[in-house]
């Protein structure tokens, strides 16, 4: 975990140099993948469930082979890089999410809708292909340059690729 992460949890271990995105800055308290609302902190399940299955796309492996003692100790290992995981107003419970509608042409439809209404196709492009307009000019919270994801590839998806996971990372 140092190797990416750093000594500090910071993001900045030696081997920062050779990924996009960068490690994730345990010292920021923000999580990309998490069940909690906007700018809320993850719940120690959604820190194991992104050690356990790793973040595709990135230098992030998944770990399975991990025992649950081994997770837990992890976990709180990770949690001791930010003191806002020491303030209970701090923890909030987990979203509930709803099952996603099944798959139909009328869906589809009303997501292409909505996709060219919120300017989607700006940096996914109009194939979804990660290839629009403005992809070349975006930027993560500490002004690195990002790419947005390819949606033709959903084994990419850092959430995971089922619609209940899409669902989760457009609410959260």
């Amino acid at each position: 975990c140092v190797q990416c992460h750093g000594e500090d949890g910071d993001g900045e271990g030696v081997a920062k140099a050779v990924f996009q995105p960068s490690p994730r800055d345990f010292t920021s308290g923000s999580f990309k993948v998490r069940t909690t609302e906007s700018g809320e902190l993850p719940t120690d399940a959604d820190l194991r469930h992104i050690i356990k299955a790793g973040m595709p796309y990135t230098g992030m492996p998944a770990w399975p082979a991990l025992s649950d003692q081994e997770l837990a100790n992890l976990v709180y290992y990770i949690k001791t890089f930010n003191e806002d995981f020491t303030d209970p107003d701090m923890l909030v419970d987990p979203m509930e999410f709803p099952e996603p509608p099944p798959y139909s042409a009328e869906s589809a439809k009303l997501g292409a809708e909505v996709f060219k209404a919120n300017q989607c196709i700006d940096c996914h492009g109009a194939a979804g292909r990660g290839d629009g307009e403005s992809a070349p000019t975006l930027t993560d919270d500490s002004d690195t340059p990002i790419r947005p994801a390819d949606l033709t590839k959903r084994w990419t998806f850092r959430g995971g690729p089922a619609r209940h996971d899409i669902y989760r990372t457009f609410t959260t």
